[in-house]
């Protein structure tokens, strides 16, 4: 039993027992990092797989016989895959984006079309003690004139007054739809 622990106490004090331990603490690690690499690589291939829509079985087993290489393909394929489906929803938000302003425009010359209909709106929206112009008229040969009020909407012509100074008598025109061009607020 002494020459056991003789053997010990010797062992303890040389360097031999801790270069043995240090020696096998670097084999261990020269086998450990390849191995959990080789590893990463088939679970990475079969993450990146499973997220763009494929099975992830085949592309794990690529990832373990390709290691590294395999996934960082895959990698790139997911990036250009995204990047692809960001610039297309960018493409299809600004193409209506550019719909809903000309269905806008076309909405709002719908309603700049001098008729019954768009001034019986027009004069429910006119403020009836305002002296100063709320609509911008503007006439088949060029000319605009500035409305006050919508007095009234018949089928073939509205009554307007016109814009007048601060103490003047208004002046109310009776004009045709076929003469106006366009009306729009002010």
């Amino acid at each position: 039993m002494s020459g056991i622990l003789e053997f010990l106490k010797g062992l303890a004090t040389e360097s031999e027992f801790t270069d043995a331990i240090t020696s096998q603490s670097h084999w261990m690690l020269s086998w450990f990092v390849p191995v959990l690499i080789w590893l990463l690589s088939g679970f990475a291939s079969y993450e990146f797989a499973n997220s763009t829509g494929k099975s992830g079985r085949i592309h794990f087993w690529l990832g373990l016989i390709f290691p590294v290489v395999y996934p960082l393909i895959l990698l790139i394929r997911k990036l250009i895959i995204r990047a692809k489906a960001v610039s297309e929803a960018k493409r299809t938000s600004e193409r209506l984006a550019r719909d809903r302003e000309q269905i806008e425009a076309e909405r709002r010359r719908i309603d700049s079309t001098p008729n019954k209909d768009n001034f019986s709106k027009l004069r429910g929206s006119s403020d009836a003690t305002s002296i100063k112009a709320q609509f911008r008229l503007e006439l088949a040969d060029g000319s605009t004139l500035m409305i006050a009020k919508i007095l009234e909407a018949q089928d073939a012509l509205a009554v307007v007054e016109l814009e007048s100074q601060e103490g003047e008598t208004p002046r109310v025109l009776r004009m045709p739809y076929a003469k106006m061009a366009r009306i729009e607020r002010v």
